[in-house]
C-alpha cells in the first residue's frame, strides 16, 4: 500500500495535466533479456505482463518468480507524476534483481498488471474475484510456458504481497512457494479494525487506485497496452463506484467484504511461505499477520520485528542484514531442488533492537495473564492521540517485581455502556518507566458492542524493565491511527480487563542485529503522578523469568 497521495498529486495523475521534468526509462537487465506477453484471466480479461529470462544460460526452461499488482505500469511508476515519454520496464523489484541475482541463478521473473493497471484491461475491483481470479491465471500461465520448468515462486511486497495471498487462498497449479512481505491479508482491513475506520493517511483509497487505473499509457507502449488500457478506463466507472461505496461500509458482513474475505481459504495453503512484516507497520497493519500465518498447512518461516512498512531486505531500516539471503536460499530449495540451509522457524526483534531465533512465534511458553481495568468515562470525541493521551480514562499498574518479556497478541474487554449506539473504545498501551516517561507498547480498536466489548490488539515482542509500569488508555480516539465515526455520547467504563501473553522463560539475543530505524518514531509520552493517582490496579506479572 503507500501512504495517500496529496489532492495535488492526485489531480496530476488523472489529469495527465503536469510531467516530471525529464523522461525516466528503467533499463532492462543486463543480465536479461525483456519482451511483453498478453494473456487471458478466468472471465477473458486480457492481462499484460513483463517477462525477463536470463541471458546466457544454456538451460532451455527456468523455474520462474511472479509479481502480480497495480504498480507496474510503464507511466505511473518510472516517475514522480504522470510521465507519456518513460520507457522501459518498472523496476520496482530492482532489489530482487540485484540483490537476489536471480538472473545469474537462472530464474526467469515476470510482473503481470492487475486488470485495470498499465496494460491489462478490465476495471480494478480492489481485491475481488476479479482480481483473485488474475493471480491464478498469471501463476498457471508462467507456469505453462515453454520457457518455464513448471515451478513458480511468488515475490511481492505490500499491494503485491496481497495478491500472494490470493494465490495462497486459490491455490493455482504450479505455485511452489511465496516471500510475502507486509501485506493485507482480506479486504475488510484495508479501510476498518473490528468497524473503527483507519485514518485518511494510513489506509488504501479506492480514489488512489482509480488514478493509477486510469493514467494513460505511456508513448512508447504497444498498441495492444493501448488499447487494453482505454478498455479498461471506458469500463472503469462502475468499479470505481463499487469500491468508494464498498469501502465505507464499517459492516464486514457486507457482500463487498465477503467477497474480499480470504481469510480462511488462504490459511488452508500448503505452499511453504517466508513472510515478513514489521508490529510498527501503520500502513498494512501487523492484524494483516496470524489470522493466516499462524495457520498456514506448509512448511514456512518469519522475519518479525519493530520496524514500519519496509523490506525485509532493508537491513538499514529493519536492524540485520540476511533477508534477501534467506529468501532466495528458500526459492533455490522448493523452485530448483537445492538442500535448504538451517535456517531458524523465526527471526524477531524485540523492543529494544535485539534479535534472536524462536521455534514459532507467539511463542509456545507465553502464559496470558490480566490487568483488571479502573472504572471511568470518556466522550466519544476527537482530541485524544498516543502522544496526548489526555481525554481518556486510565489503569495503571503497580511497578513490575521484575523483568517481564511480553510475546503474543494481547487483548483487552471493556466492559461499557453509552446511550447511542456506535461509540468507539480505543484502547493504548504504554511502559512508563519511574519518571512517567512513557513509550506505546501496543494499540487496538473496536466499536463497542452491547456491555462488553473484548478484541484484540497489535502484536508486540516487548521488553518490560523491573520497576516501569503498564499504564492502559481507553478512549474515542487515536488520531496519529484512527478516524472513527464518533457519535460525541458520554462512555461509562465499569471495568474489564487486559490480557497480556507473558513469557515463562528468559530469552537471551542469539542473532547479530540493531534496533529498526522505525523505533526511534515509537510514540512517546509521559503520565504526571497526579493522572495516575487513584488508577493504580493490581496487575499479575507472574514469576520471574526461568533460564532455560
Amino acid at each position: 500500500m503507500r501512504r495517500l497521495l496529496s489532492l495535488a498529486a492526485a489531480g496530476v495523475l488523472l489529469s495527465g495535466l503536469a510531467l516530471a521534468p525529464s523522461a525516466i526509462a528503467a533499463p532492462v537487465p543486463n543480465e536479461a533479456t525483456w519482451t511483453e506477453a498478453y494473456f487471458p484471466s478466468a472471465d477473458g480479461t486480457s492481462l499484460h505482463a513483463d517477462v525477463f529470462l536470463p541471458k546466457g544460460s544454456k538451460a532451455k526452461r527456468h523455474p520462474v518468480i511472479v509479481s502480480v499488482g497495480p504498480y507496474f505500469g510503464t507511466s505511473t511508476q518510472n516517475a514522480p507524476f504522470y510521465n507519456p515519454r518513460n520507457t522501459g520496464p518498472s523496476d520496482r523489484f530492482k532489489d530482487l534483481i540485484e540483490q537476489g541475482r536471480i538472473f545469474e541463478r537462472g530464474y526467469a521473473y515476470v510482473q503481470v498488471d492487475s486488470r485495470g493497471y498499465g496494460g491489462s484491461a478490465g476495471c480494478n475491483d480492489l481485491g475481488g474475484k476479479g482480481e483473485q481470479a488474475d493471480v491464478k491465471a498469471a501463476v498457471e500461465w508462467a507456469a505453462k510456458q515453454p520457457w518455464s520448468t513448471g515451478k513458480v515462486g511468488m515475490w511481492g511486497k505490500s499491494y503485491d504481497a496481497w495478491t500472494q495471498v490470493m494465490a495462497l487462498a486459490e491455490k493455482p497449479k504450479g505455485l511452489a512457494a511465496t516471500v510475502i512481505q507486509s501485506p493485507i491479508i482480506d479486504g475488510y482491513r484495508i479501510a476498518f479494525e473490528n468497524g473503527v475506520h483507519w485514518d485518511a493517511g494510513w489506509y488504501i483509497t479506492p480514489s488512489l487506485y482509480a488514478d493509477y487505473d486510469l493514467t494513460p499509457p505511456a508513448t512508447a507502449n504497444s498498441q495492444q497496452y493501448k488499447e487494453n488500457w482505454a478498455l479498461g478506463a471506458a469500463t472503469s466507472g462502475p468499479c470505481v463506484a463499487t469500491n468508494l461505496t464498498g469501502t465505507l461500509n464499517p459492516d464486514r458482513t457486507s457482500a463487498y467484504w465477503k467477497e474480499r474475505d480470504i481469510v480462511a481459504r488462504a490459511a488452508s495453503s500448503k505452499v511453504p511461505t517466508f513472510w515478513s512484516h514489521g508490529f510498527n507497520d501503520v500502513n498494512t497493519k501487523p492484524t494483516n499477520i496470524f489470522d493466516v500465518y499462524g495457520k498456514l498447512q506448509g512448511p514456512k518461516r518469519a522475519w518479525f520485528g519493530q520496524w514500519d512498512h519496509v523490506r525485509g531486505n532493508q537491513a538499514d531500516l529493519v536492524g540485520r542484514d540476511g533477508f534477501m539471503t534467506e529468501a532466495m536460499a528458500w526459492f533455490d530449495h522448493y523452485l530448483r531442488g537445492k538442500a535448504l540451509p538451517a535456517m531458524p522457524r523465526t527471526e524477531v526483534q524485540d523492543s529494544e533492537g535485539a534479535w534472536r531465533t524462536e521455534a514459532s512465534w507467539p511463542p509456545k511458553d507465553g502464559v496470558r495473564r490480566t490487568m483488571p481495568l479502573k472504572a471511568g468515562s470518556y466522550t466519544d470525541a476527537p482530541g485524544n492521540s498516543d502522544r496526548t493521551p489526555t481525554r481518556g480514562t486510565l489503569t495503571a499498574s503497580q511497578p513490575a517485581p521484575h523483568d517481564v518479556r511480553i510475546a503474543g497478541i494481547p487483548a483487552v474487554t471493556v466492559n461499557a455502556t453509552a446511550p447511542v449506539p456506535g461509540a468507539t473504545a480505543i484502547a493504548l498501551l504504554y511502559d512508563v518507566d519511574p519518571s512517567g516517561s512513557a513509550r506505546v507498547i501496543t494499540r487496538g480498536a473496536s466499536v463497542l458492542r452491547g456491555g462488553s466489548t473484548r478484541f484484540e490488539l497489535w502484536p508486540a515482542d516487548w521488553w518490560l524493565e523491573q520497576g516501569h509500569r503498564l499504564v492502559l488508555q481507553v478512549s474515542g480516539a487515536d488520531e496519529n491511527v484512527y478516524q472513527p465515526t464518533w457519535t460525541g455520547s458520554p462512555v461509562t467504563v465499569t471495568g474489564g480487563a487486559l490480557a497480556l501473553p507473558l513469557l515463562t522463560f528468559a530469552r537471551p539475543s542469539n542473532l547479530a542485529g540493531d534496533t529498526a530505524k522505525a523505533q526511534g518514531g515509537v510514540a512517546r509520552a509521559s503520565f504526571a503522578p497526579a493522572a495516575l493517582a487513584g488508577r493504580e490496579a493490581r496487575a499479575d506479572f507472574g514469576s520471574p523469568l526461568q533460564a532455560r
